[in-house]
């Protein structure tokens, strides 16, 4: 294994310590936008998958009324959000401690 892939691998692994709910491959692209264009958050789409017992109504209106985020409930214990954000905004939502994981979607805001 190269120098390269072993820092990579311990920037991966670093990076699951720091944000163990969120998909990684979300953070780094969300990362990628924000040096790129450090003007504007990015355009994000999150899939929120909570655990059984909570109160998915409630963390919709939460998150509206903390962020002002477009939200929809979606399945069971799932909610999906839409707006411009950066991995510290990612960071606050997933430390809910009823977040299970958080996947999505990325791409260069809109102004």
């Amino acid at each position: 294994m190269s120098s390269a892939e072993t820092a990579y691998d311990d920037f991966l692994s670093n990076l699951g310590k720091i944000l163990p709910k969120v998909d990684a491959e979300l953070v780094l692209r969300v990362m990628y936008y924000e040096r790129k264009m450090p003007d504007v958050h990015p355009s994000v789409e999150l899939e929120i998958h909570y655990k059984s017992r909570a109160n998915v109504e409630r963390k919709r209106a939460e998150i509206i009324s903390r962020y002002g985020f477009e939200v929809a409930l979606h399945g069971k214990n799932g909610i999906l959000v839409r707006g411009n954000m950066n991995t510290g905004k990612i960071q606050e939502i997933s430390n809910d401690p009823e977040v299970e994981g958080i996947t999505g979607t990325a791409s260069i805001a809109s102004y």
